[in-house]
């Protein structure tokens, strides 16, 4: 019904000049880089349009509106649809090349879709964080935190995928239920109880718990692993829970990070038990994969007496986010960027910060007090920023690139200046929160322009998901103020993600998943736009609502409606038209609805803003005073009046609607004004005895209309008589006599 008219506004919109004065104020919105996958999601519609709604907010404000857009394309989903297309046998730069083109191609998906909604990205202004000239702003970044001390190369035990050859950081870890097994394996005279018996070869020592009376006087003597001929102690720990199994543990190096807590206490020794491709190593079956080593230790466990009972057992296991597969913990050389010793400062940096919601920030806290080690930055991949450094693989010596942007495959010799060996330029990869976390210096830009860059930092707001808190918002507090010394921006606005009907995550493999291009089949752009903003409290999930959506698009043929009633009506007054008690009614609560908006928009409670308009225009402008007017029309009674007061609120309403659906406010606007919305209403009028007088009205007018529809009669059917609930002026008497058709009232 309305595609002509979006598409109409979108190509005014996109073809607009965008042109800055910086000499004056300039907001910067630090918007989201959406992974390029090739589709807007639900959620990406609700993040962008809040987004959206702040930055058309603004500009009617005033307010000079800086809206960049930016492109997330590297990263481990790439790699793995281009791996699954073309195999892992192209060159590096090969297969850089066609992760290139397949990200370009969705990139191009993408932005059609955005600009489908309506949103005022300013489309000169795109970043992509896989061109040449952002690896080399990044990689000037990383120099920039190495030459304060902020990175560095260590040989630490890393969270690991074996499936993507990876380190990855705790962030991109997530739980998964699973059935295991439980086995009691004897050790000597004491039986252990594990789920991983294809690690005794890494087994250091047996814990027990030193209360628990079982083994208190096992406490200190050695015991032998099955198998493996080889004597470990038992030591005591509060951390061991002693109503798990036996209540005997193995200390293996490393099974799961409570592993790594025990070995760093106690001093004990370190047996790397499995390698990068997750095969045993140093152990009877090397080679074998955990889930093959696991099967044969277990027989051969059995064959020898070993195992004492086998039980089912529902576990937790740490995943990785991207390919859902195991993670371990394995010692790795890899690259770390120092959080841990800015800890109290960056918790510091973070409160100069406004959080909406203001709880926000708490995620953020919470995760820095719970760091188990720096953050690693590099990744075993191809598809990324190069890491810009040589190492000297014979005294360790690192020196920053030359000359970026750095690519391995292409880098200059360079000669170790501590003991003159060739050194190697560094093939790993940087993660990709490493790109997106400068992202402010990226659209201020802070390398190339630095008048604009002072105009324009700190950026005005950054609005995000609050499950990445942990990531993008802790990374980019944490690497622009090593930079700068300053926070990024002077808020941060917090959303939660969008669930299905049903309440569960949306997932393809749950058949839940809804689709924005699915439901733009059905129902118009701005439909959806006010559904984003009627979807309930900022920073908290909520479940995809079909109700509010078609509620959306009714409301938008309500307006539609209402508005060519309106344009029909309109025609030359004085300058003071005569007002009636209705029409000053609506323009009190036109002042009242503008300034609750106004303040739910400064607070971004857009879901208030949105429901205060459909409220006011629906239930009160056409509910009740449109149908005040149409008597006066027919009998040219105070015409003026109700053409200043239908002309006036159409004008301030379209103007705040157009925050939440402007390709519809925009035409209404434009073929009522014929020009295009360019403020914030400023309108105020009160009369207080108007509004209390009309509000009794409009109840006694819902009584009649009740009692016509209770006896089957048309709303326009006379009646002789009427008794009134309470007393009226003579004006109010005449307007119910006329709206509904009355003889007489007592």
């Amino acid at each position: 019904m309305f595609e002509d008219i979006e598409k109409k506004w979108q190509s005014i919109w996109e073809n607009k000049p965008r042109e800055y004065d910086l000499n004056r104020e300039l907001l910067v919105i630090d918007t989201p880089p959406p992974f390029t996958s090739g589709t807007l999601h639900m959620g990406h519609i609700l993040s962008y349009s809040y987004i959206d709604f702040i930055a058309r907010y603004k500009t009617l404000r005033g307010y000079q509106i800086f809206y960049p857009q930016g492109w997330d394309a590297q990263g481990f989903p790439t790699e793995m649809k281009i791996e699954s297309k073309y195999g892992k046998n192209l060159s590096r730069e090969e297969f850089r090349a066609k992760c290139v083109e397949w990200s370009h191609e969705m990139i191009s998906k993408m932005r059609d879709q955005m600009r489908r909604m309506g949103y005022m990205i300013d489309w000169n202004n795109q970043y992509i964080t896989m061109l040449p000239e952002y690896h080399e702003k990044v990689q000037k970044s990383v120099i920039d935190m190495w030459k304060l001390g902020d990175i560095y190369r260590d040989n630490h035990p890393v969270l690991w995928c074996p499936h993507c050859k990876s380190a990855i950081a705790k962030a991109e870890l997530e739980d998964k239920e699973i059935d295991s097994i439980l086995y009691d394996i004897r050790f000597d005279n004491i039986v252990i109880s594990t789920t991983r018996p294809e690690l005794l070869h890494a087994c250091v020592a047996v814990a027990v718990h030193p209360d628990d009376q079982r083994y208190k006087d096992m406490i200190g003597k050695n015991v032998r692993i099955p198998l493996y001929n080889r004597e470990v102690p038992v030591i005591a720990d509060h951390d061991v829970i002693k109503d798990f199994g036996t209540g005997a543990v193995m200390i293996c190096t490393y099974g799961d990070y409570q592993d790594l807590v025990w070995q760093k206490r106690h001093n004990l020794p370190v047996i790397e038990g499995i390698d990068k491709e997750g095969k045993l190593k140093n152990s009877k079956y090397d080679g074998m994969s955990i889930d093959e080593a696991r099967s044969r230790i277990v027989a051969d466990l059995r064959s020898q007496g070993y195992i004492v009972s086998e039980k089912s057992y529902r576990k937790i296991i740490r995943i990785h986010d991207r390919c859902k597969n195991p993670v371990e913990l394995l010692y790795s050389y890899e690259w770390f960027a120092s959080l841990k010793k800015h800890k109290d400062k960056l918790i510091d940096i973070a409160k100069q910060i406004r959080w909406t919601p203001s709880f926000g920030i708490y995620h953020y806290i919470d995760w820095l007090n719970n760091l188990d080690w720096d953050w690693i930055i590099s990744r075993d991949r191809v598809f990324g920023t190069p890491i810009p450094f040589y190492v000297c693989e014979k005294c360790n010596h690192i020196e920053p690139a030359d000359k970026l942007p750095f690519y391995p495959e292409k880098a200059d010799e360079k000669i170790c200046g501590k003991c003159g060996t060739t050194m190697r330029p560094e093939t790993k990869v940087l993660d990709v929160w490493i790109d997106s976390s400068i992202t402010p210096l990226i659209i201020s830009r802070y390398y190339e322009d630095r008048e604009f860059f002072n105009r324009t930092f700190p950026n005005y707001i950054r609005i995000q998901g609050v499950e990445i808190v942990r990531t993008w918002a802790l990374y980019t507090i944490y690497r622009v103020w090593r930079i700068t010394g300053s926070v990024p921006w002077k808020e941060i606005l917090l959303n939660g993600n969008v669930l299905a009907p049903d309440g569960r995550k949306m997932s393809k493999s749950l058949g839940n998943v809804i689709s924005p291009d699915e439901l733009l089949k059905e129902y118009p752009v701005d439909a959806l736009r006010q559904w984003a903003a009627m979807s309930g409290a900022l920073a908290k999930d909520r479940p995809f609502s079909y109700e509010d959506i078609k509620y959306a698009k009714a409301f938008l043929i309500k307006y539609w409606n209402a508005s060519k009633y309106i344009i029909s009506k309109l025609q030359p007054i004085s300058n003071t038209p005569k007002l009636r008690k209705v029409d000053r009614w609506i323009l009190h609560r036109l002042s009242e609805v503008i300034d609750r908006v106004t303040d739910a928009m400064e607070s971004y409670e857009f879901r208030d803003a949105i429901t205060t308009l459909q409220q006011f225009y629906w239930n009160e402008f056409c509910d009740f005073y449109l149908e005040y007017t149409k008597w006066r029309f027919q009998k040219n009674i105070d015409t003026e009046g109700a053409v200043y007061t239908l002309k006036k609120v159409q004008e301030e309403f379209s103007k705040m609607f157009s925050v939440f659906a402007p390709h519809l406010a925009y035409e209404v606007y434009w073929m009522i004004f014929g020009r295009e919305i360019d403020s914030w209403p400023q309108f105020s009028f009160n009369d207080e005895i108007a509004k209390n007088d009309v509000e009794r009205f409009n109840l006694e007018v819902s009584k009649v209309r009740t009692y016509k529809i209770s006896n089957r009669m048309s709303l326009k059917a006379e009646l002789d008589r009427w008794e009134l609930s309470e007393q009226f002026d003579d004006e109010l008497k005449e307007e119910l006599k006329n709206t509904l058709n009355i003889k007489e009232l007592v």
